[in-house]
């Protein structure tokens, strides 16, 4: 009998006591019996720590400062040596068969898939579409496929998305490294946001796929990570148009002059308007 490959799981952390529990006994309620979790706390000031110490059976990384989510996440992929790498957010409840239906697909795929995804459904009724996948909409604008919709909701080809979200993606091992750069899977540069769109694309630049595993479920809070919001429109403004300059090399001109007049300009300003200290350092930057 073929032995199962190892999935090493990575969770985050950030003053997240009031999610971890319930996340770290999803995972031990795993059907899937070779799992190796690793969780990376940025340095929580709340009782997450006391919370952790009360789990068995996973390593702890402890930050003596928040050093962001890519830099958190890189600190753990780079010393993993198993198959495969999920990584999951602190407020992602699994269901006891995610692991096994995501892996079993992964080891059913054509060698060019390096990236999968399951059903992402809001924790509140288990009814709701959270995400399904990334989605690159227009005017370089990026969503969460099928978010907010029934769950019947059929996605019909994975290749509307371009890669899984980060809150509960599997990765292949092996395309992680075919995109390292300088040491980076995650691009430390954007800290949190579209950290996961980011990744997606490279690896796609690189020649690999996405597919989407409807069976793998899991459930998310949300806005479990206390972020404060002017600093999260700082993100999503500073991060859109790194993202934009580095992964889309030579965007055409006309399309991003429309992009430019009928999306950036009215959002730059409202920006300015309710955030001018936040979006100014974006633009600095």
């Amino acid at each position: 009998m073929k032995a199962l490959p190892e999935v090493s799981v990575v969770v985050l952390t950030f003053n997240s006591e009031n999610f971890i529990s319930e996340c770290l006994r999803s995972l031990s309620n795993q059907s899937y019996p070779s799992i190796m979790i690793f969780v990376v706390d940025n340095n929580s000031q709340d009782n997450t720590l006391a919370i952790l110490d009360n789990f068995k059976n996973i390593e702890i990384t402890k930050n003596s400062q928040n050093i962001g989510v890519c830099s958190a996440r890189n600190i753990i992929i780079k010393k993993i040596t198993s198959k495969y790498v999920l990584t999951m957010d602190s407020d992602v409840v699994l269901d006891e068969n995610f692991v096994s239906s995501i892996v079993s697909s992964a080891e059913n795929s054509s060698p060019d898939i390096g990236m999968w995804g399951g059903t992402v459904l809001s924790i509140k009724d288990h009814k709701t579409i959270d995400t399904l996948g990334l989605k690159l909409g227009r005017f370089y604008r990026f969503y969460d496929l099928g978010s907010g919709k029934n769950r019947n909701y059929i996605f019909k080809n994975s290749n509307d998305a371009v890669g899984p979200c980060a809150c509960s993606a599997l990765y292949s091992k092996r395309m992680l490294e075919s995109i390292n750069s300088r040491g980076e899977f995650f691009d430390s540069e954007m800290h949190y946001l579209v950290e996961d769109f980011d990744l997606a694309l490279r690896a796609r630049s690189k020649g690999w796929r996405f597919q989407y595993v409807a069976e793998a479920l899991c459930y998310h809070y949300r806005h479990g990570s206390n972020i404060k919001r002017d600093y999260v429109k700082y993100l999503s403004f500073k991060n859109r148009y790194l993202l934009i300059l580095k992964d889309f090399k030579f965007p055409k001109t006309p399309y991003l002059i429309l992009s430019l007049i009928s999306y950036d300009i009215p959002r730059l300003i409202y920006l300015l308007i309710v955030n001018y200290a936040y979006t100014k350092k974006a633009i600095l930057e």
